[in-house]
Order: C-alpha cells, then structure tokens, then sequence
C-alpha cells in the first residue's frame, strides 16, 4: 500500500466563496492528490504502510461546520465581552471593501526552486536511493531472522524523507492555492507525487515486513522505536489481507496514472465546464458560489445551471464512479483470497478512521433516530424563507434573510482576530495567545484574488511543525469569522501536539474536528451570549439548523448511496448514470422526507468527495465529528477549571489511541453504546428548539 496520505490537515467550503466549494468541487490545487505521509499535518509510522488516503492540499471538505451555539442561559464566564460587543454594534453597516492578510512562508523556502528546496528535494531522491539498496537485503520469506537494527535505521532515514518531501509539497501547494496559475508550482507538485511513489515502493519490503513478522520482531522494533507502537500495532491488524512484495508494489505504482486519473478528470471537468445561470455563461465555481446568494431565484438559477452542465458530461462522471468502486471491489476480492476471509468495503474507511464497525452502526442508529429532527429543522428554514412547501435542494445554503435594520456581523481582520482571540481565552489565556501569535507570525492567507483556490483548510509545515491557515477570501461575515476560527481550531489541535514524537501525531479523519468545531462553537456561543435583539440571535442560530441538516441528512444520504454502489461494484453491476441517479434519490428521498419537494439526483455528479480515488466513505467521519466534538464541548461546564488541561490531553491522545480508547479514556463513555450518540443528539435537538422559538418569534 501506498505511504501517500492526505495532504491537508483540514479543508472546508464555507459561505460565499467558501461555501462554493461544499457542493462543488473545483479546486485548482488537485494536483497535489499524492503526497507522501506527514504532509501538511498528518504523520504516521515511516515503516506502517498506509491504505491510500490522498486528496487535494485545498479541497473542500463535505460540509461547512457552522458554529454550534448554546443557550444563553449557560453562557460561560471569563468572556471579554465589552470588546466582542462593541464590534458587532460597530459594524451594523455591513462593510464590503474588507480582505485578508497574506501569509509569509519564506522562513520555510525563499520561493520554489530555490536553493534550500532543490536541496530537500535532492536530499530526498538521495535517501530513496539509499533505502531501496537497504531494503534489498530484506526477505519475507525469512521474517524470524530480520535485523531489526536495519528496520529501525530505515525507519529513521524514511522518517527524514517524508519530513522534507512533505515540507516541499506543503510550500507548493500553498503557492497554488494563491495563484491556480502557478505553473511553476504544479510541476514541482508532479515531481513530488511521482518521488513520493518511488519512496513508497522502495520501502515497501520494510513495511511489509514489519506488517508480517512474527510478534516478537515487532515488540522488540517498538521497543527501539516505542512511539511507533500504535501505528504499528494499527497496521498490524491488516497483516492477514496484505499481499505480496511485487503485488503490493504493483498497486502503488498503478494507482499514480491509473486510478488516481479518474479523480483528476472529474475535477479537470468540474474546472472547465461552464454553467448557463438565468441566461449567463460561467464557470461552476462562480456558479456554485451563487447557492449562498440571498436572492431565491438566484439560487435556483444556479443549481439548476450546474446540474444541466453536469448532466452533459454525466457519462464520464459515471465512468469515473464505476472505476474508482471497481478498483476498490478488485483490491478487496484479491485481498479476500489472502486472508481467506471477506474484506468488506467498509474495512479501509474503518481501519483509517480507527474506529469499530460496531462504533459506525450505533452511531448510524442514532442519526436514523433522528431523521425527524433533522427535517424539522429544514423546515423551519424554510418557514424562515417563505418556502414552506417550496423547499428545494437549491436553497440548503441560503443565508438567513436580514431584518431591516438589523446588525450585520462585519469586522475587518484584526478585529476578527480579536474576536476569536478573545473569545477563546475564557477557556484559557495560552489558547488566546496562539491565536494572536498565528497572526502575529503570519501564519494565516485570507487575501483576495481571482486565481485563489477555492475553499478554506489548515496545513501544517513538516520540518518547522508550524501551522498555517488559508482562506481564499476573508470579508468580516459571520460565517467567516466561524470559518476562521474552525480552522484555528485545527491549528491549535496541531500547535499543542509539537513537541511529541511525530509517529505519534497522526491523527484520523473522524477525530480531527474535535478542536475546530470546538473553537467555531465558542465563538458562536459568544456572539449569541451577546445577541441583543431576537433577529441577532435567529440569525447566528441558523447555522446551528444547517448543521442539523448537514450531519443529520445530506452526511447520511451520502453513505447510504456510497454502500450502495460498492455492494452493486461487488455484485459485478455497471453503474450507469440512470442507475446512479435512481439511488441517489433514494438516499436523498429517505433523508430529507418531505422537507425537500425534489431531490437533487445528479449529486454523484457534483460532489467530488465521491470521486476522490484514495479515500472511500468520504462522509460519515464528519457526522461523527461533529458529534463527537459536541459532546466534548458538554464537558467544559461539567469539568470547569480542570477542562482546559483535560482537553488538551485527549487532543494529544488523538494520535496515538483508537477512537473507542479516546473515549473511553477522556469521556468514561463507549462509542459502540448507541446511547452516546444519542446525548449528542439531545444537545442538537436543545439547539433546534431555540430556533423554532426564534422563528416562531421573528418570522
């Protein structure tokens, strides 16, 4: 298996701009599809081999992560309010000639090719020479004998590798997000992506071998190396599907211009088609951007523009979603016959989320519990829209409509950086001062420009462990401001994980939320603390119905349709865009019921986490996120003073312990008792009840 993981430590698509990317799926960056492991953020054992988890540095996650309020009537002490308050009173003109600063990555490379990255990308093709000729010497077919020495010394210097291969990816990728232009950039980027396979296949035989030996060669490996243990303990648990040496290294070399293909023609196609919108040629990404616009017609126009592009090019579409599930269907069949048991499609999103089937289904019952909520919610949205009845998916992103005369959140950056700052530290000072030394060190890109990337994502540099946070527009909303402090959130989880061993800092999908929805709750909860009109308050509290419907209905439509195309791949069905629209509707039609009168069945199409190639169920990891971090954030009034150090325990544990570890250690609770998931779902359905009383107010 390839040793290629995602390159970003988080992406979102959120409002205008940002939220564009949330239903499509253009991302100027998606040449950075394979990376080597470490690179912007995530870290694993050199030597445990990893089950292609690849994406784009700056693609959008699924959802926008809106903020996740509580109820005034527990509002937190310690809030530097005065200040808070007096920014939003001071903005009730919403301001539009606002932007972002610019990062300053030089203190990393002067620019790309200069002398220090020619260096590390020298240094890099010069190690992976010398760990293929180190591996020579490595049978698996006498795994009692191996040297353990030689593994721990090839560890160190593959260790290295990926530590300056993920450095150079990380530097190119930031320079495409600023400029999609950047040829430059993205050839450095195809360079990086065929180096990291060559790293890949000239370790393999150690991570093979690590994977298969005896046990007793592996404890006395962890026993040099004791921060690897559970990674290698993790990967261990494939030992029975792993296939051969050549076979192993067959799939990581096919997998660059074979099935990685089928995900860069569907993001070639999404950033080339145009859409007609009411009569307007242009491009899908400005089309999508028009689903936030306040205006109902505008946002009909658009999806209805970017799902007749879609139909044009449906074919390809379905050819792509048939290669990538085949592939997948073909991998497991072989790796079924080697461990002579059935590996389910499931298994890989499992083990990379590190999470137990029996986790997913109690999960999964909890949401089916709550469909009904869900859609209460969305139709209170629509009450909101006047829609009530009229409700399409082309208005699932429509911001709250504004009051005459009421306040819009609007705050230039350094205000927006206060905000947040000041915000946080009611939790603790220290995590106020990391957000001002983000900016203070220029560490965070929210600048403008008509060749930015899309969408919003923390990163991570791999040698200087430093984070950075981009936005492709900063214009003082409030649903920027959330975004800015969601992604914050991620740096932080990053910043307080620096000092450990970097084996131990790898952190899954499922568990990387925690502190970015977190932060984005406290901010929300501050600025309704300090609502001071009913209307202020409906329209923070939207977010919170939007991330109902989001978690609760459009995350679980799309498992269902994923496990329905792979069990249809398995049972050797072709999936034809007639077949894929059926099903989608289906998931859709369940999901939303009747608080949507059509179902958007053309979403296989649009939505590109269906089609990322190297990581399958692209979905339920946010459900599980988002409610996972909910009930983490329980706990603050619970815990009080001793929350902040037992917060930031469980964010270093994330790391290096299962997620049913993380829970049971941190919370005392167990994520395979559906009952976990339904107090999450009380704290949402508390939430959704103080926005019925605010539309039964205001509207």
């Amino acid at each position: 298996q390839s040793l290629i993981i995602r390159s970003s430590q988080s992406s979102r698509g959120r409002s205008d701009m940002l939220r564009a990317s949330r239903l499509q799926l253009v991302t100027t960056a998606v040449a950075i599809a394979c990376v080597a492991p470490r690179a912007l953020g995530f870290s694993v054992s050199p030597l445990a081999p990893m089950r292609g988890l690849s994406t784009s540095a700056s693609l959008s996650r699924t959802v926008r992560h809106q903020a996740l309020g509580r109820s005034s009537s527990t509002r937190r002490a310690g809030r530097a309010s005065l200040g808070l308050r007096t920014s939003m009173t001071a903005a009730a003109e919403a301001k539009t000639d606002i932007v972002g600063p610019a990062w300053d990555n030089s203190a990393e490379y002067e620019a790309i090719g200069s002398d220090a990255f020619n260096a590390d990308m020298k240094k890099v093709e010069e190690m992976t020479a010398s760990i293929k000729e180190a591996c020579s010497s490595i049978s698996l077919d006498a795994l009692d004998d191996i040297s353990v020495p030689l593994l721990v010394s090839i560890s160190k210097e593959l260790n290295e590798a990926i530590i300056l291969l993920s450095n150079c990816a990380t530097f190119c990728s930031c320079e495409v997000s600023v400029d999609g232009t950047n040829d430059v950039a993205k050839g450095e980027m195809a360079r990086v992506r065929a180096l990291s396979s060559s790293l890949t296949q000239a370790s393999q035989p150690a991570a093979l071998a690590l994977r298969l030996c005896p046990d007793s060669v592996a404890e006395a490996y962890i026993k040099e190396v004791p921060s690897e243990k559970f990674s290698i303990q993790h990967s261990r648990t494939l030992k029975d599907q792993t296939l051969s040496l050549p076979e192993e290294n067959l799939i990581t070399a096919l997998t660059v211009d074979g099935l990685s293909s089928w995900n860069q023609l569907h993001s070639s196609i999404a950033a080339t088609m145009q859409c007609d919108v009411g009569g307007e040629q242009m491009g899908v990404a400005k089309a999508a951007a028009l689903l936030a616009d306040p205006d109902a017609k505008t946002r009909e126009n658009a999806w209805k523009g970017i799902n007749a592009a879609w139909t044009i090019h449906e074919e390809a579409a379905a050819a792509s979603l048939n290669s990538i599930t085949g592939w997948r269907a073909e991998t497991n069949r072989r790796r079924s016959e080697k461990a002579g048991k059935k590996v389910h499609y499931l298994d890989s999103a499992l083990h990379s989320n590190r999470m137990t089937k029996k986790s997913l289904d109690a999960m999964m019952l909890a949401v089916e519990e709550a469909r009904p909520l869900a859609q209460r919610a969305l139709k209170l949205q629509a009450k909101v829209l006047g829609l009530e009845g009229k409700m399409t998916p082309a208005h699932l992103m429509a911001p709250p409509p504004s009051a005459p005369g009421g306040k819009t959140l609007s705050v230039d950056f350094d205000a927006g950086i206060k905000m947040v700052a000041d915000a946080v530290s009611g939790v603790n000072k220290d995590v106020g001062m990391f957000v001002n030394k983000m900016q203070a060190e220029k560490w965070i890109d929210g600048s403008a420009g008509d060749k930015r990337s899309p969408g919003a994502y923390c990163t991570k540099f791999a040698k200087s462990r430093t984070p950075r946070v981009y936005m492709s527009a900063y214009s003082g909303t409030f649903q920027h401001v959330s975004t800015l402090a969601h992604e914050l959130g991620h740096a932080y989880h990053n910043w307080v994980m620096r000092d450990m061993e970097r084996a131990e800092t790898s952190y899954p999908m499922n568990l990387a939320e925690t502190a970015s929805i977190f932060f984005e709750t406290v901010v929300g909860d501050t600025l309704i603390d300090l609502s001071e009109t009913d209307q202020e308050r409906l329209q923070y509290r939207w977010y919170d119905a939007e991330s109902a419907v989001a978690f609760l209905s459009n995350i679980p439509a799309r498992y269902d349709f994923d496990c329905a195309i792979h069990q249809a791949r398995e049972e050797g069905k072709s999936l034809t865009p007639s077949f894929l629209k059926e099903e989608m509707g289906k998931s859709w039609k369940k999901w939303y019921g009747d608080a949507l009168t059509e179902v958007d069945d053309m979403f296989w199409a649009s939505k590109l986490h269906f089609h990322i190639s190297g990581l399958s169920f692209y979905n339920f990891p946010y459900t599980f996120g988002y409610m996972f971090a909910l009930g983490v954030y329980a706990q603050q009034e619970a815990k009080g003073e001793d929350f902040y150090d037992a917060y930031v325990a469980l964010l270093r544990d994330t790391g290096r312990m299962t997620a049913e570890e993380v829970v049971d250690k941190h919370l005392g609770c167990s994520l395979e008792d559906p009952d976990f998931w339904r107090g999450s779902i009380r704290i949402i359905e508390k939430k959704i009840d103080d926005f019925e009383q605010l539309v039964n107010k205001v509207a």
